[in-house]
């Protein structure tokens, strides 16, 4: 049985989904041995690693699809974040209780946005991009970008940058969100094994498709890379971007132009860390 409530208190909302398939948090352990007031002190002060074991625990029994990578406390006493990729998922120890929504500050900032790109940025920080495709002049502002071939907004970006953003200084990275099409893949592919990439990428986003697709060793391999690190980005729409740390959900031309503007107007471009 899932329960769905929405609970709205002055500027915060959240909306709550209790799972009724979720383990009791205090299980018992058999190859453990505790005494009564072991126990008795467990429930009243958790450790953090006891938490996360059972918070990962409910998420997966409950949620399989749901991905666990890691848990710490919120903005809220007693609730903790669970970083699931693209998404927060909020957890209450004693509840034993899986919150899906999103929380507000006094100040109408979206908290869980905020922990979603610093959540994304820690997990970017141990991600290869050197298989990423890459090109804009060396010392721009930084903006990765992970793009499908056959997306319609992805395809609109690319033309804003060729059009309205073209005095924008920016080196674009490029990481092929294509998992899920089987078509997408073989154009990303055909842009990776051209002779002339940038010029692939353009002709391929302004719909110029060739009747014959390249196809070689190193360009599919680095699609699966691609595939392999859009999935511990966490990201699961296009286009999604990353600007200096920041994560920009979709096609947000006054955000990208905001960040490049400001970027540019640095002593050292920022994103070298990305």
């Amino acid at each position: 049985m899932i329960i769905h409530r929405i609970v709205k208190s002055g500027t915060v909302a959240t909306a709550l989904m209790l799972s009724a398939y979720g383990l009791p948090l205090w299980a018992e352990d058999e190859n453990t041995a505790q005494s009564t007031a072991q126990k008795t002190e467990q429930k009243i002060n958790p450790g953090m690693d006891h938490i996360q074991a059972q918070a990962e625990q409910l998420l997966k029994s409950s949620f399989s699809n749901f991905q666990f990578y890691s848990i710490k406390p919120s903005a809220v006493a007693g609730l903790y974040e669970i970083d699931t990729g693209g998404n927060i998922v909020y957890y209450s120890p004693d509840a034993s209780v899986l919150i899906f929504g999103e929380m507000y500050n006094d100040r109408g900032e979206n908290l869980s946005q905020v922990a979603v790109a610093a959540a994304a940025a820690e997990r970017l920080k141990d991600l290869d991009l050197s298989v990423a495709l890459e090109f804009g002049p060396k010392g721009a502002p930084l903006l990765t970008e992970y793009s499908n071939p056959l997306c319609g907004w992805c395809q609109r970006l690319h033309g804003w940058f060729d059009n309205e953003g073209r005095e924008l200084a920016v080196r674009r990275q490029i990481i092929f969100a294509v998992g899920h099409s089987r078509q997408s893949q073989d154009l990303a592919e055909h842009i990776l094994c051209s002779d002339d990439p940038e010029r692939a990428f353009a002709d391929v986003y302004n719909r110029k498709i060739p009747g014959r697709l390249l196809r070689c060793e190193d360009g599919n391999a680095r699609v699966q890379q691609h595939i392999q690190i859009t999935q511990a980005a966490g990201v699961s729409s296009t286009p999604t971007l990353f600007a200096g740390g920041e994560r920009i959900q979709g096609f947000d031309e006054v955000k990208i132009r905001e960040y490049l503007l400001a970027a540019s107007s640095q002593e050292t471009p920022t994103g070298e860390d990305q």
